[in-house]
């Protein structure tokens, strides 16, 4: 299956991944300055992203450069437009606030709407309209009695709410189809009661006016929502900074309200991109903060931490206590131990958390590689199996959660060079900004020849609304996204899906109820879809061979702010010792994923902005485990001698931790001359030691250095490894040859003794035998003597 879940196309001859486009790289919503230009688009329409200042390395994307917006005394806000689009007749509601910023009294304060005549009608004068001053001209005040409301008197530092109600037939417009502007003007006389015609306070957004339902041009707009956040965790597993998480998941927290404006979308059409570290670290809080536990998964497991820190350590103690970041930062501050009741914040997260598993079922979700990944970085560093781990623990983590979703690639700045595609799987959805590819003509594109399809977000749209507005209100946002799907409807491309998202780290901000932001987007010409839907019938707007070398920007600058190599190798040293761990424990099925996820921060778009720090506490995990890691040793001799070719010796399996283990022998002796096979593994209980027989064979005479490392369950190794020597001197061999050379020697004289004794004997025994002697005339008898 491609990705999104769409089944790959028959006549592609191979599985084709379904991409969807990115939406806004707007990373620090509350604080959008503009930094640098990381792209430019075809023509005349330039498409600059800029850095949020409150989090490098998450860059937003404008268009052109916003005009510097002059203070005004009075401060206006727009925090409801009803209906959202102009309509053939009825009225216009706007209501907000104004807030005299002043030290003056301000009187007889009236707020007027305006308009412009024409409307816009495409994008790029959108894109213009946006750059505009604030004070320029956009159209005529309707002053006319009972079209303006007199609001009185504001004291310094007071705020009033207005209402504007002004039938559709007095708007001062053209009524052609298109974009136009929808302004508040708020007039006043001061202290003194002088007056002039200059607005003492403004306020501005696009509304659009589209034909009647049966004439009007209709289009399809795909809306992504990025749930994310920055993750950021001690060697030890703590949440840094516990307070903003608890302020994030309240009800007027950022993630609050994210998840209850999503949950207002109705039957909208919503796709969320999460990075499931967020939810990771919502069931952090709604833990209260614990450390990170090596204990016995399963039943009767009670969380506590077992083992983790060295004998006489405080886990308290070691990089918490530094400071923060490479440039100062802030100290870290240990959080108490967990209550035994939960805490309040404790039971908003968990409520939080529930919220968004109910919620998910009714929408579509895309995960990015755990923790956000720099995957720019990361694959072009060489680190693909980073990145597929990453992937992998997504996945895990909403199986966990129960929520059905699919791997994305999303980069944060909606930029992604050339080079790293080759590495990707065809079958991985990819998100980019339509900065990324200016040449394209539709929202899905074939970059590359390698099968990787590409939808792309509308990267004008993800800039807000005009200013002096504050621009990602969610009045303001919802203006802007309607806008551009007003003029997408009125294009050439009407046909083809427009993708928008939500900024990066969007807050909605306190009025977003009022906004009523995805009410506003129900009009009858606009239709919206998942992003699935956009992969199901949107044909690639480019499919002539010479199409697949469309330029991919990645301008200089993108290319610097990725991570250095320090970090994907600080994680990747994090994830294998994690892995090393987890095949020691005999009772613990979850270390190894709670360390990679650990290690994964390090490798995060958004380490970026603490590169440093985020590499350190990488490593400090990686010293910790390896230290209670140690706790598992071998115990052996000073010295071994053998008397003959093999032998065996003894020694001794240690585990000194509170937990069950798997431990084997890894012995390295530096030769072939002598040899120690690995026994099989041994299983301890907490605390247990074992005696274990070596068995060696030298194969020659000599002293040997003997290098025993224990292993895990997979033999890899554990470190704290035993030396010793041995001594191979044959001293058997040798006497068991001198004794057989001896005994034949020996055997033989004896043989040889005996031949010449048995030859001896058979001829003395031939001398005494009468038969046997010599023949010859018989020997005469004495003559008989006289007597």
């Amino acid at each position: 299956m491609s990705g999104f879940g769409v089944p790959a196309r028959a006549q592609a001859g191979n599985s084709r991944a379904v991409v969807a486009g990115r939406g806004t790289t707007i990373d620090g919503v509350r604080r959008p300055a503009p930094g640098r230009t990381v792209a430019l688009l075809a023509g005349a329409l330039v498409v600059t992203v800029a850095a949020g200042a409150a989090h490098a390395g998450s860059v937003p994307a404008a268009l052109g450069a916003p005009a510097a917006v002059e203070s005004t005394p009075l401060q206006v806000s727009m925090d409801s437009l009803t209906p959202s689009a102009i309509p053939d007749e009825g009225r216009i509601r706007v209501t907000g606030q104004i807030t005299n910023a002043s030290d003056d009294v301000w009187r007889d304060l009236n707020v007027y709407l305006l308009t412009s005549a024409a409307p816009f009608t495409t994008s790029r004068e959108l894109v213009a309209a946006q750059g505009t001053d604030p004070a320029s001209e956009i159209g005529a005040r309707l002053t006319a009695a009972e079209l303006y409301d007199p609001v009185g008197e504001l004291q310094p530092g007071s705020s009033v709410g207005y209402t504007l109600n002004v039938p559709r037939e007095v708007l001062e417009i053209s009524g052609d189809p298109g974009v136009y502007w929808l302004g508040v003007h708020v007039l006043g006389a001061d202290q003194d009661g002088g007056r002039d015609s200059v607005a003492d306070g403004r306020a501005r957004t696009f509304v659009p006016l589209m034909q009647d339902e049966k004439r009007a041009p209709s289009t399809s707009i795909a809306m992504v929502m990025p749930v994310k956040a920055d993750v950021r965790r001690t060697a030890n597993g703590r949440l840094r900074d516990l307070t903003s998480w608890h302020e994030l998941l309240s009800e007027e927290g950022r993630l609050g309200r994210l998840l209850a404006l999503s949950g207002t979308s109705g039957t909208l059409s919503l796709t969320w991109v999460v990075d499931p570290a967020v939810l990771d670290a919502v069931n952090t809080v709604a833990a209260d903060n614990p450390r990170r536990s090596i204990a016995r998964t399963g039943a009767g497991s009670d969380g506590a931490d077992q083992g983790e820190s060295p004998p006489g350590q405080d886990e308290g103690q070691g990089e918490e206590q530094g400071q923060d970041d490479e440039q100062g930062g802030e100290v870290e501050e240990e959080p108490a131990e967990p209550n035994v009741a939960p805490t309040a914040q404790a039971l908003e997260a968990a409520g939080w958390l529930d919220t968004f598993r109910r919620q998910a079922a009714q929408h579509t979700v895309l995960t990015v590689p755990y923790g956000d990944m720099d995957v720019a970085a990361a694959l072009r560093l060489g680190f693909g199996g980073l990145y597929e781990r990453a992937t992998e623990l997504s996945a895990t983590t909403m199986t966990e959660q129960d929520i059905d979703a699919e791997a994305v690639v999303a980069p944060t700045t909606g930029l992604l060079p050339r080079a790293v595609f080759p590495r990707l799987d065809p079958d991985t959805a990819v998100l980019l900004s339509d900065a990324a590819i200016p040449a394209a003509t539709g929202p899905v594109v074939e970059p590359t020849d390698r099968g990787h399809r590409v939808v792309l977000a509308d990267a004008s749209a993800r800039r807000g609304g005009p200013a002096p507005t504050p621009p990602f209100q969610a009045l303001a946002l919802r203006q802007r996204i309607l806008g551009e799907a007003a003029v997408h409807a009125l294009s050439a491309d009407r046909d083809q899906p427009l993708v928008v998202s939500t900024p990066q780290l969007w807050d909605p901000g306190s009025d977003w109820r009022r906004a009523a932001f995805f009410e506003g987007l129900q009009v009858p010409w606009l239709r919206t879809v998942d992003l699935p839907d956009v992969a199901a019938t949107g044909a690639p707007s480019t499919t002539a061979s010479s199409d697949l070398d469309l330029v991919i920007a990645y301008p200089e600058s993108e290319a610097k702010a990725e991570l250095s190599i320090a970090n994907p190798l600080a994680a990747q040293e994090l994830d294998d010792t994690g892995r090393v761990y987890a095949g020691l424990l005999n009772q613990n099925d979850t270390i190894d994923n709670d360390l990679s996820k650990a290690a994964m921060l390090a490798a995060g778009v958004r380490a970026r902005a603490h590169p440093n720090a985020s590499v350190e506490t990488a490593r400090t995990a990686t010293a910790k485990v390896r230290t209670v890691m140690e706790q598992v040793r071998i115990e052996g001799p000073s010295f071994v001698t053998m008397s003959s070719g093999e032998g065996t010796f003894a020694i001794t399996l240690v585990n000194d931790l509170d937990q069950p283990v798997t431990v084997g022998v890894q012995a390295t002796t530096g030769t072939t001359e002598l040899e120690i096979p690995s026994p099989d593994p041994v299983s301890l209980g907490p605390g247990q030691r074992a005696s274990v027989r070596l068995r060696a064979t030298a194969n020659d005479i000599g002293v040997h250095a003997v290098s025993l490392v224990p292993t895990n369950r997979n033999g890899a190794t554990l470190g704290n490894a035993t030396r010793f020597n041995v001594r191979s001197s044959q001293v058997g061999l040798v006497i068991w040859a001198v004794m057989g050379v001896g005994a034949v020697i020996l055997f033989g004289a004896i043989a040889v003794r005996l031949v010449r004794r048995f030859r001896t004997h058979r001829r003395s025994g031939d001398r005494l035998d009468p038969s046997s002697g010599p023949t010859g005339p018989p020997a005469q008898e004495p003559a008989a003597s006289n007597v």
